[in-house]
């Protein structure tokens, strides 16, 4: 058994102490448990997949030299999607947005990191990715002030307090934007979304994820 996967089962907190304790290996855990969650914010902003690859592995570096920094007023997810908020709002004013590209490594076969489909039916897994592009296209058609409060609030099921501190508007501003958001979608999507099967993030990107933010870390 690898060591992360001996140590995955520990509270944060002391996963996360151990890693500023110099166990840097362990920051794996971290990078893996949350990169669908990254994936889905910066999405949500409206990069394409390069871009929003590119920003998880700035946004874990960051976190990484910072984790001592971390007091854990919030949860660790919290404070990471603050990095990754702020550095997609960053980009958004300075960046370039690329066109989306294929990978030649991602064959129609990978697994996703995100699965709940092991014991379903090919034709209930085909509706359901055919429901989940429909939806991501909904959503994209979305201004972004209403698509990433829908992604942070009903997707990602950030709290209304959260989800303002993290995209720095009032309480009563995610709720409008919200209400907004439902309304623009068409009320038969509202109790069908799954978070398991919105802009997912495949293993095969996540493992290239964990090893580009390594290679920086272990650089420095």
């Amino acid at each position: 058994m690898r060591k992360t996967e001996l140590y995955a089962a520990l509270s944060e907190t002391t996963i996360i102490n151990r890693i500023i304790s110099g166990d840097t290996a362990l920051f794996e855990i971290l990078i893996r448990r949350y990169n669908g969650v990254l994936y889905k914010i910066a999405r949500s902003y409206g990069f394409n997949h390069q871009d929003a690859e590119d920003l998880m592995q700035e946004t874990h570096i960051a976190a990484y030299l910072k984790l001592n920094q971390f007091e854990g007023r919030a949860a660790y997810k919290t404070w990471l999607s603050k990095i990754m908020s702020n550095k997609c709002l960053y980009k958004l004013s300075h960046g370039v947005v690329r066109n989306e590209q294929p990978d030649e490594n991602i064959g129609e076969t990978a697994n996703p990191l995100f699965s709940n489909t092991d014991a379903q039916a090919v034709e209930t897994i085909v509706m359901k990715r055919e429901f989940s592009n429909f939806l991501e296209a909904s959503l994209n058609n979305l201004a972004p002030i209403y698509r990433t409060v829908f992604v942070l609030r009903e997707i990602e099921g950030f709290s209304v307090a959260e989800t303002a501190e993290l995209l720095n508007i009032s309480e009563v501003n995610v709720k409008v934007r919200l209400n907004r958001a439902k309304t623009m979608l068409q009320e038969q999507l509202q109790h069908l979304y799954s978070s398991m099967e919105i802009y997912e993030f495949n293993r095969v990107y996540c493992d290239r994820v964990v090893n580009n933010v390594f290679k920086k870390i272990l650089a420095n």
